[in-house]
């Protein structure tokens, strides 16, 4: 469940997103100070977004942003703007600021749609059933789904099913149609030489640590699938 911090003066629009973040399945956090935003922050995990007003108690969108960069944070920032001011839109979106902004009045209809744009899971699961499904299959549209789902994102992902069930080929197209399709994808087998070898945990330059290095060199910026993993 992704947490979303809202940093919002008003309390009844702190209550409406707060409700249609839930609904949406998000997990709200509600502040209203400048203080209180900076303490949520540093407690964000992976993947959180940031809504905030333009202006909010003892802070603007501008100087939680300015701080966020300074302390290195680099949560998706949307902002909520009474009106469509040109100059100050450009001032808070300007040098990799805000990711997006919403019109107030439209916060009931673009509030989750917006924050869905950012929001990433640490991590996803595909889960596959036993047997093969045909591609004709509700099942596997849904899987389909998933995949492209899954290739939109930068998490790491864990394919279940049993021998034989497309596992590879499912991570080799989660592959083609991400970003990193441009890049090397290595494929690891985990029983395999690569993952095989003597290892003294008091040698960091032992034969598997080199071996996987190798690895991760070659792959840089791409994909590396490991197969086989038993859990």
């Amino acid at each position: 469940m992704n947490k979303i911090l809202i940093v919002y003066a008003s309390d009844s629009d702190r209550r409406l997103m707060i409700g249609l973040l839930t609904r949406a399945g998000y997990e709200p956090i509600a502040v209203e100070t400048m203080e209180a935003a900076k303490d949520e922050v540093e407690k964000l995990p992976p993947g959180a977004v940031i809504v905030t007003a333009m202006k909010f108690i003892r802070g603007t969108a501008q100087e939680l942003i300015n701080w966020q960069k300074r302390k290195g944070y680099k949560f998706p920032v949307i902002a909520i703007v009474d009106n469509l001011n040109p100059l100050e839109i450009a001032d808070v979106m300007k040098d990799g600021g805000a990711v997006n902004i919403i019109q107030r009045p439209a916060m009931d209809k673009q509030l989750v749609e917006t924050v869905g744009r950012y929001a990433r899971p640490g991590r996803t699961m595909l889960l596959l059933p036993d047997e093969l499904i045909p591609r004709q299959s509700e099942a596997f549209a849904g899987i389909e789904r998933a995949i492209r789902n899954i290739a939109a994102t930068d998490v790491n992902a864990v394919i279940f099913g049993e021998c034989g069930s497309g596992k590879e080929q499912i991570a080799k197209e989660i592959y083609r149609l991400s970003s990193r399709s441009q890049k090397p994808c290595t494929v690891i087998e985990a029983g395999g030489a690569a993952l095989v070898g003597n290892h003294d945990p008091a040698n960091l330059r032992s034969e598997v640590l080199n071996r996987m290095e190798g690895y991760f060199k070659k792959a840089d910026g791409g994909t590396i699938i490991i197969k086989n993993v038993s859990c």
